[in-house]
């Protein structure tokens, strides 16, 4: 819980962040990204978000469709 400013900081510096909401519940952060592809989403994962100091885990959904 103490990292929380300092994760959302650091999500935010990442360009193709949409969105970043700080909740309750399950997850203490929600963020949203536009990517092109897998390949995309996979660097984003491991070579960006799995770095910032204070995440503890990553739970990684792809939106199907949208209405």
């Amino acid at each position: 819980m103490g990292h929380i400013d300092k994760v959302v900081k650091a999500l935010r510096e990442l360009e193709t962040a949409t969105s970043i909401a700080v909740t309750t519940g399950d997850y203490d952060i929600i963020a949203r990204f536009d990517l092109p592809n897998l390949e995309a989403l996979y660097e984003l994962t491991v070579n960006q978000i799995g770095k910032i100091q204070g995440l503890e885990n990553i739970t990684t959904s792809i939106v199907e469709k949208e209405f």
